[in-house]
């Protein structure tokens, strides 16, 4: 009788995903934990953590999205982390995917590739980090969330949210955008 060889399981995650993943996450955590905050409306706090999440992410893929999207949610400054890790596991996770599967692959020797970049860090805020604090804060913190926002709905409390975001959101979009421009080509691509 033949002897089989084991089936060995495909890594999740490799050394050098894992400690990009690592270091953009504690980036973003210390980013947090240092208070470099401005304070935008509706009890909206603006930092630059989402500079290292988004770009992070899009390189470690959604396994480094997750680990850099618990570091940078555990310490919000508004004492609220479980809405934001639920929004930053939400958009770095996507973030991963779509970077690699829906711009790289695609566009990585092409201009579009930066365009594709900038549509995808603003996909991040509208489709999954603003969603994700709004629910996350009425799921979480109700008595938080009836503070900043009385009794709206959650679409309205998203709509509130958007509009207070909306200046962090386009400066990360521009500054992000910049630094894929200017990054060496190698440095762009996906590690998974």
């Amino acid at each position: 009788m033949a002897q089989q060889t084991p089936i060995r399981p495909e890594r999740i995650i490799s050394p050098t995903q894992l400690v990009v993943a690592v270091v953009f996450g504690i980036i973003a955590l210390a980013i947090v934990a240092a208070k470099l905050t401005i304070p935008l409306s509706v009890g909206i706090v603006s930092d630059p953590r989402e500079l290292f999440t988004t770009i992070g992410s899009g390189l470690t893929g959604p396994i480094g999205g997750l680990v850099i999207g618990v570091l940078a949610g555990i310490l919000e400054p508004n004492g609220i982390p479980a809405a934001s890790i639920l929004a930053h596991v939400a958009g770095c996770l996507w973030l991963g995917f779509a970077y690699k599967l829906f711009v790289y692959k695609r566009y990585a020797n092409s201009p579009l590739r930066l365009v594709f970049w900038a549509l995808l860090v603003i996909i991040y805020y509208v489709v999954f980090v603003i969603p994700g604090f709004v629910i996350g804060v009425r799921l979480f913190y109700p008595e938080i969330y009836a503070e900043s926002f009385g009794n709206i709905s959650l679409l309205d409390g998203y709509f509130a949210t958007m509009s207070g975001v909306m200046p962090e959101m386009v400066l990360t979009t521009v500054v992000t955008t910049i630094v894929m421009l200017v990054l060496p080509r190698q440095y762009t691509k996906p590690l998974w």
